[in-house]
């Protein structure tokens, strides 16, 4: 039976927007979530980081497995790369090894505001669990620290809250910079044929 070519089955509109979509996406920031255990915290997180245009999520879950509430993600998890480890160490080698520097959430006096992060770099935001927050041996292996300012009486945001927003301003930062999309040639192709695929539910391909 002769192998069917995804990108036939789509309609043009639909395909252009795979093609709009994959040109915007980025691979310079990630985001890292350590233990985070709550599925409508996780699917939550999920939906900001693939609307505004990043590529990888980073989940360490050595104590709380990777299960997002579906009904949360709305499917927005099926258009990621969810990379999962079993330990920090894994995490930070992984992250090392593709040239980024680790930043840390947390809510000392040592963060910077999430503003002045130097966005036209290769960043992972590593984001700790809705309770305890960033492990201290996480902590161990961040480049440096950032938070999001507040005003109120609150003392901290829900995770997604603040992944949400941190990326708000990375990308707002990032347009501001003139920078767009970084996937290179070769990974733009690979992911649209991926996209193609998952559009024409055609499942092994």
């Amino acid at each position: 039976m002769p192998r069917v070519d995804p990108e036939q089955l789509l309609l043009p509109r639909r395909k252009a927007r795979i093609d709009e979509v994959v040109a915007r996406r980025v691979s310079g920031l990630t985001v890292v979530l350590e233990n985070v255990h709550d599925p409508h915290n996780l699917a939550a997180v999920l939906r900001p980081v693939e609307g505004l245009g990043l590529q990888e999520v980073h989940v360490v879950e050595a104590r709380s497995g990777f299960r997002p509430n579906a009904a949360v993600t709305q499917g927005a998890d099926k258009w990621l790369d969810v990379v999962r480890h079993r330990e920090i160490g894994a995490c930070v080698a992984a992250l090392r090894h593709s040239h980024r520097r680790i930043l840390g959430s947390r809510l000392t006096d040592d963060a910077v505001p999430v503003e002045q992060l130097p966005f036209g770099e290769r960043l992972a935001l590593v984001f700790g669990n809705e309770h305890a927050g960033l492990s201290a041996d996480f902590s161990a292996q961040c480049d440096g620290f950032f938070r999001i300012p507040m005003n109120g009486f609150a003392q901290s945001f829900n995770v997604s809250v603040a992944v949400g927003m941190a990326l708000g301003t990375a990308m707002l930062e990032r347009r501001r910079l003139g920078l767009g999309g970084d996937l290179t040639d070769a990974q733009q192709a690979s992911l649209r044929q991926r996209f193609y695929a998952l559009s024409a539910d055609l499942p092994g391909i």
